[in-house]
């Protein structure tokens, strides 16, 4: 007797009108199918079942018939899946490059009309009115513009917005309401239990970044104040294997001070360092520690990011100049050259870093050439503190002698310097300038306060630059009556600990401890390449230094001790950031 078939397999025996199936296997679910697709498919099913011994062939038709049941319905739900992608498709369909482009090419005329509709004011003539149209939408006018944008991004040519700030003044008392001695002193922002030592703004002046002794990280939004803290960086980890241990391992006490910071809008990147030996990457948006990167063996001292691109260069007590890539989070070279602890690195657009150092050297790096010239100040002066670039090829210092110093790469020696520029002493005695060979003022408030000006300045430029700073302090209630600081500011009063630059301007800052916040002038005429400009009141260690590119305001960090130890203290500062308002006059 022959073997029985299984119920639920299809017969091999085909009529000759049927294509065949390719080799195609239905298992017994496939009835199930024909059971959910309704109707008398469940009765068919157990008739089939009854009779499938008596009559094979029918249940061969059967399976038949379900499957091409299943292979429409599949082809089906495919043609209605692919018309809805097309629809999605033709709905979702973006711009192509050449309407992107001619789209913003519009837009930014349009921008360019209404910057000289305002510029030009209101006209009644409609002649005039197309004729400027047309003019603007001639090529050598946009693209003029876009030339001179261009060139201001790049730092090749300044705004000179310097000589329209307006100089506070200090000491009218009976014509200064309370409103108007607030914004002379200044707006405190208060975040940090213990010295602001870092400081970093986003290239287009909105918001601020600072770090401080305690270890703290806070975001300031520069126009309402109002402060968002970061989460503390995670403890350093010391694996062998990967790097960080032995001379590269954090300090057993005092590791989680923060001393310097840098960030990269445009990477949504955020950079801090300190005495742990480490840098902290964090995402700007979700406030999250991304990386550690750990190669110094000392605290890091200082940290610069060249702009528009993801190199950080960050200098260290171990003398020593490390370049990273923030695109890899990859340490990338070192350059060898100080003898002593880095204090400050100013990057550029270029390949082009300055750093100054406690060896009493500034040196100018080529990171491409692998080269570096070094630049020494006067004998007897002090040790550099900070710096800034002012253009490619010139740069400013701060000394821990109260010197400010402008110095280019055409000169070993300091271009111009303005000696004991911060300090104390100056108030009352007399105003009867003696002068010596040479142009120095003897007998006089300049002599007293202890500043000496280039020769190329008069004796009565001295003695403004001397009365502003003394305004500026008792602004702030520091006295200037004696030459000596404070009790409990020693000498340190006088370190330069910051100067900053606004970002393709020719307006420059420095602070100290003495009381005063410094505005500069830096320009190319010769003999007055840098002028004292105004005094901003600042009780305590200025720590940090922060210009607003369109020169509205300063922002400064603030202390009772200076940001590298506690050698000194102030106890009637706070601790915190402080905000200045500038005013500048009209342009016309």
């Amino acid at each position: 007797m022959p073997p029985k078939r299984a119920s639920g397999l299809m017969s091999s025996k085909k009529r000759p009108h049927e294509a065949p199936t390719k080799g195609r296997k239905v298992f017994a679910g496939a009835r199930q199918k024909v059971q959910r697709g309704g109707g008398g498919g469940g009765s068919r099913g157990r008739g089939a079942d009854d009779e499938g011994a008596d009559d094979p062939e029918g249940d061969d038709e059967m399976m038949e018939d379900a499957m091409d049941d299943d292979d429409g319905d599949d082809r089906a739900r495919r043609a209605e899946g692919r018309g809805r992608e097309e629809e999605e498709s033709e709905e979702e369909i973006e711009e192509t490059a050449d309407e992107k482009r001619l789209r913003l090419a519009k837009s930014y005329l349009d921008k360019l009309r209404a910057e000289e509709a305002e510029a030009g004011g209101d006209s009644d003539e409609d002649e005039d009115e197309d004729e400027d149209a047309r003019n603007m939408d001639s090529h050598d006018r946009l693209a003029n513009r876009l030339k001179n944008e261009a060139m201001h991004k790049s730092g090749r040519v300044r705004r000179e917005i310097a000589r329209r700030v307006v100089a506070p003044t200090f000491g009218d008392e009976d014509e200064a309401s309370d409103d108007d001695d607030d914004d002379r002193a200044g707006t405190v922002w208060r975040g940090h239990r213990l010295s602001v030592t870092g400081l970093a703004l986003t290239a287009d002046d909105t918001t601020a970044y600072s770090v401080s002794k305690e270890g703290g990280i806070v975001r300031w939004d520069v126009e309402t104040g109002a402060r968002t803290k970061f989460p503390r960086a995670p403890p350093a980890t010391v694996d062998p294997t990967k790097g960080g241990g032995g001379p590269m391992a954090p300090p057993r006490c005092g590791a989680a001070a923060l001393l310097c910071c840098a960030v990269a809008q445009e990477r949504h990147l955020l950079c801090t360092a300190g005495a742990d030996k480490r840098i902290h990457v964090w995402d700007t948006r979700s406030m999250a520690h991304v990386q550690e990167l750990a190669s110094h063996r000392g605290a890091v001292t200082s940290l610069a990011l060249r702009d528009g691109t993801g190199q950080l260069f960050s200098g260290s007590a171990d003398r020593t100049l490390k370049v990273w890539s923030l695109d890899d989070m990859a340490y990338v070279d070192t350059l060898f050259g100080h003898q002593s602890e880095v204090m400050c690195v100013a990057p550029q657009r270029r390949e082009r870093v300055v750093t100054v150092g406690r060896d009493r050297t500034c040196r100018f790096w080529k990171v491409a050439e692998d080269s570096q010239l070094i630049f020494r100040p006067s004998p007897g002066a002090g040790q550099l503190e900070s710096c800034a670039f002012v253009t490619p090829d010139t740069w400013v210092t701060g000394s821990d002698d109260g010197t400010v110093a402008l110095w280019s790469t055409t000169k070993k020696r300091a271009v111009m310097s303005w000696e004991g520029v911060h300090g104390f002493g100056g108030g009352g005695g007399s105003e009867t300038p003696e002068t010596k060979d040479g142009g120095f003022v003897l007998n006089s408030p300049s002599a007293r306060g202890g500043i000496v000006a280039p020769k190329f300045f008069e004796p009565r430029e001295t003695a403004d630059a001397v009365a502003r700073r003394v305004a500026a302090q008792e602004m702030c209630g520091v006295s200037a009556s004696s030459a000596n600081a404070p009790a409990g500011v020693s000498n340190a009063g006088r370190w330069v600990n910051a100067v900053a630059v606004g970002k393709g301007t020719d307006l420059c800052a420095s602070g100290a401890g003495d009381g005063a916040i410094r505005l500069w002038h830096a320009s190319e005429a010769p003999g007055r390449q840098l002028e004292p400009l105004a005094c901003l009141p600042a009780r305590g260690f200025v720590n940090a230094l922060a210009v607003a590119s369109s020169g509205r305001f300063v922002l400064a960090g603030m202390g009772q001790e200076p940001r590298g130890g506690r050698w000194a203290r102030d106890a009637h500062a706070k601790n915190g950031m402080l905000m200045h308002r500038l005013k500048l006059e009209s342009s016309g």
